[in-house]
């Protein structure tokens, strides 16, 4: 996934030297709001608490754990998505979940999401970026 990350980075850059500033803004901020929607409905579904785990933040990662359930995803999704609308241009916006068992869950440990959840959101976003 680190080498689908890099070239996900190297589109986003040559794409950055096309556009103006405000145009740029817009387009972080629609792909990182699909980021977020695409993590967060992709989320496997027990208790809630994976799902309502993802933390949006600006320039670095959140390393924060709540004990919050989110079963249908809206209220994680509102959380970062007001994050996502008042980021600065050229920013970088950072989608993490620590819980301790999310890499466990990325590389095939569900049966909901056998495929994971960032490789799928990651090549949705490549593929609009096409």
């Amino acid at each position: 996934m680190a080498q689908n990350a890099f070239q996900f980075a190297l589109s986003l850059e040559r794409l950055a030297n096309e556009l103006t500033d405000e145009a740029m803004q817009l387009v972080t901020q629609k792909l990182a709001l699909q980021a977020l929607n695409g993590v967060v409905l992709k989320s496997p579904v027990d208790t809630g608490r994976f799902r309502g785990n993802w933390n949006v933040s600006i320039d670095t990662a959140d390393p924060s754990v709540s004990d919050a359930t989110d079963k249908g995803g809206s209220a994680t999704i509102t959380k970062g998505s007001a994050v996502i609308n008042a980021v600065p241009p050229y920013r970088v916006i950072w989608l993490s979940n620590n819980l301790p068992y999310a890499r466990r869950l990325e590389t095939g440990w569900s049966k909901q999401a056998p495929a994971g959840v960032l490789a799928l959101t990651l090549a949705e976003l490549e593929s609009q970026l096409r």
